[in-house]
């Protein structure tokens, strides 16, 4: 299946960002979480994809097999209620087939008979009052303008019944047309249905018969499906745990590490110095930096001592510089585009402050560390600049207080990967055999 999205113009997704298919709860809803990844990686743009998609599939599978099953205990239910009837159910049908003949067979010789009857008693009343006109003996005036009225009505019956007979003719013969071919039709339906449970008649009672000893034991309660129907509180206790452990899996997903290095050329130097660092981000706006630096200037020390000499005290300051490590520990906090850090910078306390721009393709910071009054703080600033996910451009000026004259301007390159990728570049070598 594909997706897609259609994001607000001030949200930023990355190329790295993750999609990951979720479910609320046991039985909820399905939504789609977007993971942010590195905040220095590249923006999208109208018509990417995001290639990272995780799936949660082992709640989504048991969910889907019961829904399935679900369905097919339905459908297999109402059509062996449709086509295993039973010879009860056989038989009914065939009585219904029979009476429909009967009563269509009946309706014609109604009909049939009808036109004699009407056709006798017309003639019938055409004697009668042929009676009453020649004024047979015992015919009182009453009785012959009683019986004409009489005639006259039963004469306007005939009519109407004859015309009604007449106009309806026509449906009538199709009414019972229909009837006939219905009857056909519902005797082939009967053998179609007789056939079909002779061929699959053993197969669907062994079917039927197996999904009842399984609705049984659900009833009761036994297997693990079983309990989860007929006891509440175990159901409420899995969605809890599964509550847990989706919550627990959402931040370990959350959770990147960062390796990386970079190099900076000291034009006054005329050396590089070098910084391998660690990068842990347990949320977007949260991280942990951890560097080892090489400086090739070491680590600088002004000593003062004082001598005296025939009352005289002279005061020297001697500058000693050791070629040992320097380490840092710092932890970040970001505010939108500002980031705050605070920590141990290159062996001593210091900050720094970092101002992100273009999707954190561009970055300019400013540190402060090693806050020595004889040789003022260091104070270092300058900016970074992505080519891509993986490498960036840097520049500066480093030092740029210095009191000792270890100012200088550098120009750098680094490079950073994320646990991810260095995952895919170790799983591609070949093996090594010993």
């Amino acid at each position: 299946a594909k997706v897609l999205l259609q994001i607000k113009p001030n949200i930023k997704i990355g190329k790295d960002f993750t999609a990951v298919l979720k479910t609320k709860g046991l039985l909820g809803e399905k939504y789609l979480e977007l993971i942010p990844g590195s905040p220095n990686a590249p923006l999208l743009k109208e018509g990417d994809e995001i290639t990272r998609i995780i799936t949660y599939t082992d709640m989504d599978k048991l969910i889907t097999i019961l829904d399935e099953v679900a369905t097919d205990l339905k459908f297999v239910t109402k059509t062996l209620s449709n086509v295993l009837g039973g010879p009860e159910g056989e038989a009914s049908i065939r009585n219904i087939i029979h009476n429909i003949e009967e009563v269509s067979s009946r309706i014609n010789r109604i009909v049939e008979r009808n036109d004699e009857k009407l056709t006798t008693i017309v003639s019938n009343l055409e004697e009668f009052t042929m009676l009453l006109r020649d004024e047979g003996p015992g015919i009182t005036d009453s009785l012959k303008r009683a019986a004409q009225t009489l005639h006259t009505a039963v004469i306007d019956v005939s009519k109407n019944i004859n015309s009604l007979v007449d106009e309806n003719r026509d449906n009538i013969q199709k009414g019972i047309d229909n009837l006939k071919n219905a009857s056909l039709k519902l005797e082939e339906t009967m053998e179609t249905i007789n056939s079909l449970t002779r061929k699959i008649g053993p197969d669907v009672s062994e079917t039927v018969r197996s999904i009842k000893g399984v609705a049984k034991k659900l009833e009761r309660g036994e297997g693990t499906i079983g309990r989860l129907i007929t006891e509440p509180d175990l159901y409420d206790s899995i969605n809890k745990t599964l509550s847990g452990v989706n919550e627990y899996l959402e931040r370990a997903e959350r959770f990147r590490i960062y390796l990386g290095y970079r190099g900076e050329y000291l034009f006054d130097a005329e050396d590089t110095k070098s910084y391998f660092s660690l990068k842990i981000q347990p949320k977007k706006d949260k991280f942990y930096l951890l560097e080892v630096v090489d400086d090739p200037r070491g680590m600088r020390k002004v000593e003062t001592r004082q001598t005296t000499v025939n009352s005289t005290t002279t005061t020297t300051k001697e500058v000693t510089t050791s070629e040992d490590l320097k380490f840092s520990a710092q932890i970040a906090k970001r505010f939108k585009d500002l980031t705050l850090r605070a920590g141990l910078i290159e062996s001593t306390g210091g900050a720094g402050i970092d101002y992100h721009l273009f999707g954190d393709r561009l970055r300019f910071f400013l540190e402060a560390f090693d806050f020595d009054k004889e040789r003022n703080p260091h104070l270092k600033a300058g900016g970074t600049f992505h080519l891509n996910k993986y490498f960036y451009l840097t520049a500066g000026y480093d030092d740029f207080a210095s009191k000792v004259g270890l100012e200088s301007a550098y120009i750098g390159i680094g490079f950073t990967f994320e646990d991810e990728d260095i995952k895919y570049l170790f799983s591609s070598l070949p093996p090594i055999a010993f």
